[in-house]
């Protein structure tokens, strides 16, 4: 049997961070990772088919990240929500936090390592609620 994969959904505005997640994305096995270039191509592609994760950034061209993730949250509340910015804004982090997302995750040089951790555990949570 072949184990399950984890339907993972990125938004990032920004071309070199897509490609960094991209590269930290492939040491975390049963992950299917889909890249969004803003926020309302992924809405839109989680109304049609939602996923197990979600990693965006708050800062995008269409659609403030905050609002990405209300709008998730009432789609489907399973759904693991993560947040990967620049922003360390305590009170924002904290509103986030209220909101009911899984992690927040500050960019940096070490933010890729403990993206890769965050999945991992976020997988494994995932999987604990199915079995």
């Amino acid at each position: 049997m072949n184990p399950r994969k984890f339907k993972v959904y990125f938004v990032e505005d920004n071309p070199t961070e897509m490609m960094l997640m991209k590269l930290a994305l492939q040491q975390v096995q049963n992950v299917e990772a889909k890249f969004f270039k803003d926020g309302n191509s992924l809405i839109h592609q989680f109304k049609e088919d939602p996923s197990d994760i979600v990693v965006t950034d708050l800062i995008l061209p269409d659609i403030h990240g905050k609002e990405i993730i209300k709008i998730l949250k009432e789609q489907n509340t399973q759904t693991k929500l993560i947040v990967m910015s620049a922003q360390e804004d305590v009170q924002m982090i904290a509103d986030l936090q209220d909101i009911g997302i899984f992690n927040y995750i500050v960019k940096s040089d070490a933010c890729l390592k403990y993206l890769q951790k965050t999945l991992q555990v976020a997988c494994f949570l995932i999987e604990k609620e199915y079995n």
